[in-house]
């Protein structure tokens, strides 16, 4: 499925496409091995945002983000990384439910709309 961000007659329809609540999981190989995330897709005053949390094994730990952007069908989120620092994390989003991408250019992910 391709979003593209291109008159504003389209914005309902492309917003109703990419805001939502998704699960995930970053397959890191070892030694961290795969980690959840939930990231929040949303809105506010015309603007694509984002929130994202990961699950550390004992509680949802908050990512800093520093800015997202929708940029031919796919949504780019530039965060800080505590291990890594700023990376870049590309979102594509394969049917209404369910997206993929990368993190850091060479981590996959899969994940589901849960909302």
């Amino acid at each position: 499925m391709s979003v593209e961000d291109t008159s504003s007659s389209n914005n309902e329809i492309i917003n109703k496409k990419i805001q939502g609540i998704y699960n995930l999981t970053i397959s890191f190989g070892n030694p961290y091995g795969d980690i959840d995330v939930s990231l929040e897709l949303y809105y506010d005053k015309s603007q694509i945002k984002s929130r994202a949390s990961y699950f550390d094994g004992q509680k949802n730990v908050p990512v800093q983000i520093n800015n997202t952007e929708l940029f031919e069908g796919a949504i780019f989120i530039n965060l800080v990384d505590s291990e890594a620092g700023n990376v870049e994390m590309e979102v594509y989003f394969d049917d209404e439910n369910s997206i993929s991408g990368f993190y850091a250019g060479q981590f996959e992910f899969k994940g589901e709309r849960i909302k």
